[in-house]
């Protein structure tokens, strides 16, 4: 008799990195294309033009509870947050000369298109700037580092509204409320910007309940196109200048359907993974911040037991695809920066994957990638002869 394993589609757990463009979104994007004039022309395709990037700005404010006046289009994440840094910088200097040197605070956890500029800022000597610490036993930022930071230089607080790794949700809200307190004081302004590309779409995002002046999202962890957006608080005076990209039309409409529904089902599928890990692996593997809250298709895991790194495991794993952490950087064997910030040893953290779980995720699929990991770290603790035991029967018999 010939036996034969069906090939079956890989399952996709890094929903962190990028989301497949929603089915509906592809449609709009193709009606887009069509309406090609100018948005600023007085022409009957310009105003087309117009009216669809006008319908995608309303749609967006409506997801983060704003006016779609607050909505300024980018490329992208990445240019977005930059964009905040140096206008930011910009403002102050316009104040007090072109010698001043503003002072900038972020957490240790921030994606690198923020720690990047701003150590390189640093580096020439053209701002200070703090890093703050986080709580090792939660995941999150220390509230009262970031008040014994501040000073009457301090023009922009910059923290995540959840990390993108592993996924703990940060007190964002908190935050913009001590440097509101000490503005008053300083009779400046004080700049907080949150990049919730991580959080859109997952959680509901309240950009009025965060009180911050800036927030970042990237349409492609959303189901959306690679293409950004900068909400900029109608009462923060600061002069920035509009981008627009167009094409685009009906992502925000994608997050906004059905976000508690798919917050719900994520959360429940990586509750069952991580009850199947428990199950499987017992104290061989450590949940990273299982009890703080965090996004709910979210999962850091160290597998403490595993002989070798995580990109070794992941190159074995055939059956799924997951990530070790950002994907700006996940071709560099090195420690998540995140994860050492976090307080995470070095050893745990070179073991450490991340899971993110997607609205269409499901529990058949975390049985697969269970039994897998299950066969692949067994397999490296106890040889080939495991091998037997896999051809006589299913995973989950041994």
């Amino acid at each position: 008799m010939a036996w034969y394993i069906e090939e079956q589609r890989q399952v996709y757990l890094d929903y962190n990195a990028t989301t497949p463009i929603d089915e509906d979104v592809k449609q709009s994007m193709v009606d887009a294309f069509e309406i090609w004039g100018n948005p600023s022309s007085n022409n009957e395709l310009g105003k087309k033009a117009k009216d669809m990037i006008g319908d995608a700005r309303q749609k967006i404010a409506k997801l983060l509870h704003v006016s779609d006046k607050e909505i300024f289009f980018t490329s992208g994440g990445t240019e977005t947050n930059i964009w905040v840094i140096y206008n930011c910088i910009e403002q102050r200097k316009a104040v007090w000369g072109r010698d001043y040197k503003p002072h900038i605070i972020v957490s240790a956890i921030e994606h690198p298109s923020i720690l990047e500029p701003l150590r390189d800022l640093k580096k020439k000597q053209e701002i200070d700037l703090t890093e703050i610490d986080i709580n090792l036993a939660t995941g999150r930022i220390k509230l009262d580092d970031v008040e014994n930071a501040i000073c009457d230089r301090t023009c922009l607080i910059s923290v995540m509204t959840a990390n993108n790794e592993t996924g703990v949700i940060q007190p964002v809200a908190a935050v913009a409320e001590i440097a509101r307190k000490w503005e008053n004081k300083f009779e400046d302004r004080i700049f907080v910007h949150s990049d919730a590309s991580q959080a859109v779409g997952k959680i509901d995002v309240d950009m009025n309940a965060l009180n911050v002046d800036f927030v970042t999202i990237a349409g492609h962890k959303f189901y959306g196109p690679r293409i950004g957006a900068l909400v900029i608080k109608a009462e923060t005076k600061i002069p920035l200048k509009a981008m627009f990209c167009g094409g685009n039309q009906e992502r925000a409409q994608v997050a906004l359907s059905g976000l508690q529904k798919y917050s719900e089902h994520m959360q429940k599928i990586r509750d069952y993974f991580e009850k199947r890990l428990k199950e499987v692996f017992s104290d061989e593997v450590v949940i990273n911040f299982e009890t703080s809250e965090r996004l709910p298709n979210t999962s850091s895991v160290s597998f403490v037991k595993y002989s070798r790194d995580a990109f070794e495991l992941l190159s074995k794993c055939k059956s799924f695809i997951a990530s070790t952490g950002a994907a700006c950087h996940a071709s560099n064997q090195q420690c998540s920066q995140v994860l050492t910030a976090c307080g995470i040893r070095d050893e745990l953290a070179l073991r450490t994957v991340r899971f993110s779980f997607g609205r269409d995720s499901t529990y058949d699929e975390v049985d697969r990638v269970v039994n897998e990991l299950k066969a692949i770290i067994f397999m490296g603790k106890y040889g080939s002869s495991l091998l037997n035991v896999i051809n006589k029967g299913p995973i989950s018999s041994f």
